[in-house]
């Protein structure tokens, strides 16, 4: 999905809009490069249970076995690179357009150069998590649907990605906790953690369950604070 189109009225500046142009632009790539790799690995997976074959029904030579799973060695690595590349730029994208959104609707000042530069940064998982927790759904002119208000719909969303971003601050701190670190050791401390540095690969994937939901929600934003614009 392509970022909606502004019009010249001044609401956003223009390093406000290049910035999350950007953003979006590099977790698009990202995305479908991690989707790809997962392509990839399932069908290798595929392959390399065929390849795994009981004692007595495997061929003399097992070159064919060794290749798959070299391969698959790979691809998992390439798997879990594309996803965490992915992640920094999605999460750094919701959290920028989130305030964006926050500031338009209570008519803030622009953000300056600066901020604006932070905010592209990786969030720690706490910032993300304070960031879904903005009601954005209730900035927002009603769009009836059928079965009801989508702003109910959104509110959800971000609800549940926001408590999977709380269950991901736990996991890292499991994680801390098994493989002997020193930090982070608390919650807070979690909180304070870069999904991208705390994703081992001796672990299942931190982002699991709540990579595509990010997605979703640093993709919706872009039209919501234009849909917030045309109302003003």
């Amino acid at each position: 999905m392509r970022i909606p189109p502004f019009d010249n009225r001044g609401t956003l500046t223009t390093i406000e809009l290049e910035a999350l142009r950007s953003l979006h632009g590099a977790f698009m790539t990202a995305r479908y490069e991690w989707h790809a790799a997962v392509a990839l690995w399932d069908r290798l997976n595929a392959a390399r249970d065929l390849a795994d074959l009981p004692s007595a029904q495997r061929p003399p030579f097992g070159y064919y076995g060794e290749a798959v799973h070299e391969i698959a060695s790979g691809a998992s690595d390439y798997e879990r690179h594309t996803a965490l590349i992915a992640w920094r730029y999605a999460a750094s994208a919701a959290v920028l357009g989130i305030t964006m959104l926050e500031r338009v609707a209570h008519a803030k000042p622009p953000l300056t150069a600066s901020v604006v530069q932070e905010l592209c940064q990786e969030p720690t998982l706490g910032r993300l998590r304070q960031a879904l927790s903005v009601p954005a759904a209730d900035f927002l002119p009603a769009h009836e649907l059928r079965f009801g208000d989508d702003r109910e719909e959104m509110a959800q969303r971000w609800t549940q990605l926001r408590d999977g971003v709380e269950t991901a601050i736990e996991i890292v701190v499991e994680i801390a906790a098994e493989g002997g670190a020193a930090q982070p050791r608390t919650r807070e401390e979690g909180a304070g953690c870069l999904m991208t540095e705390h994703s081992p690969s001796w672990t299942d994937p931190v982002y699991l369950g709540i990579l595509e939901p990010l997605f979703t929600v640093a993709e919706e934003v872009p039209y919501e604070i234009s849909r917030l614009i045309k109302v003003l």
